[in-house]
């Protein structure tokens, strides 16, 4: 999935505000400077999705040439992804 920056500046700002209003967190760093890695990790997160999704794709494609026909594509995609990541320790 794409994000635009202003999406990921809000989910970020919407992350650490919970995690401020439920005092899950202290910060012990300025708040601009906590909001910046907060938005720095899950640009990273997001990238490690989509390139999972790509390995996962690769894959399939891969696997559709030797699969019978009839065979859910969307359904193998998942399974391809969910084993992808569970090798990698990526929560999905």
């Amino acid at each position: 999935m794409k994000f635009t920056d202003h999406q990921i500046r809000r989910l970020s700002e919407a992350v650490l505000r919970a995690l401020e209003d439920t005092d899950a967190a202290t910060l012990k760093a300025d708040r601009p400077r906590v909001l910046s890695r907060v938005e720095e990790i899950i640009r990273a997160n997001l990238a490690g999705e989509q390139s999972l999704e790509d390995e996962a794709r690769k894959l399939l494609d891969e696997h559709l040439r030797q699969a019978p026909a009839g065979v859910d594509r969307h359904r193998l995609l998942q399974m391809i992804k969910k084993k992808l990541a569970e090798e990698r320790g990526i929560p999905l």
